[in-house]
């Protein structure tokens, strides 16, 4: 039997960190290792995913990565001390061998498949990866055919609406602004937006439609979409996390220490009817194409609150 990998993506401001947070500290079901995005291949010259792992890796033996800025605002970091005991005798040479040299496939499937290991001992059901985002375009075929002989992969993508995901977006860069992050003007406050529909389409050709699915934060926290990921995970999901975007309160969002990737630059501005109506319309081509897929629009999207 393969061993099971468990691949989250999504949208940015959609919520995919408190789904991690209850997939792997509340449900069991994840350990995605020593951090939320690992990101070890992410990029084809593999600096700057080289940089990061290394700097994690310094940490991790230097005895400082545990809690380390895990309470900051717009932190993803998943190091704390309940997401770092269960590894705390995951032997260290399967990291030390992947940020040594450059990352290959073989090294990476090489310590998911000793994490993979160590975790099920722990209780866990999966391995879990959440370096793949929605961009799956990154990697070549080859990367996902590899992967899947190797590993029983499951691939789940979460989203929310699109006007309110733009909004806590745009949010988040002026906060940047203001902070003096950012050495520019004030940042766009509207893209074209996510193509959650083409996205999908393109997943269900990589792991295919029974090994895909996607999950509406909107109804993952206040509709019956529990049910619905407990059935494709096979796992129950019970207890979520706290999500600030759900019930959604259109502006305003106040720091939060267990949820503080939510509140970088959230309680800058209200999301008012006007301005969601007005978006509403450049953004209908999302809305319209995800009824095309599903007939009807998920909870809540479409109006303001």
């Amino acid at each position: 039997m393969k061993p099971k990998m468990f691949l989250i993506g999504g949208y940015g401001w959609a919520a995919t960190s408190p789904l991690m947070y209850t997939l792997q500290r509340n449900a069991k079901y994840a350990h995605f290792g020593y951090t939320k995005h690992f990101r070890c291949l992410w990029y084809p010259e593999g600096l700057r995913a080289k940089k990061k792992a290394s700097h994690i890796y310094k940490k991790v033996c230097d005895g400082t990565w545990e809690n380390y800025k895990s309470l900051e605002p717009s932190s993803h970091r998943m190091n704390l001390t309940v997401d770092l005991e269960p590894l705390r005798d995951f032997p260290r040479h399967h990291f030390t061998k992947l940020v040594t040299g450059n990352a290959t496939l073989s090294m990476y499937m090489d310590y998911y498949h000793a994490l993979h290991d160590h975790v099920i001992s722990k209780g866990y059901k999966s391995v879990g990866d959440g370096h793949t985002g929605y961009e799956l375009h990154r990697f070549p075929p080859l990367f996902y055919r590899t992967l899947m002989k190797e590993f029983d992969v499951k691939f789940l993508v979460i989203v929310r609406d699109p006007v309110r995901r733009a909004f806590s977006e745009y949010l988040y860069k002026l906060q940047k602004v203001y902070v003096g992050r950012w050495n520019s003007s004030l940042p766009c406050a509207w893209r074209k937006g996510p193509d959650y529909i083409s996205d999908l389409h393109h997943a269900y050709k990589i792991f295919g439609k029974d090994r895909t699915h996607i999950t509406v934060m909107e109804e993952l926290w206040e509709g019956d979409g529990k049910k619905e990921l407990s059935s494709f995970l096979d796992h129950p999901i019970t207890n979520l996390w706290k999500n600030l975007y759900s019930p959604d309160r259109g502006h305003l969002v106040e720091f939060d220490k267990d949820v503080p990737c939510q509140a970088y630059g959230q309680n800058l501005a209200e999301l008012t009817p006007q301005i969601y109506n007005h978006y509403r319309k450049k953004y209908d081509h999302i809305y319209q194409a995800w009824k095309r897929e599903f007939v009807t629009l998920p909870l809540h999207w479409g109006k303001p609150l």
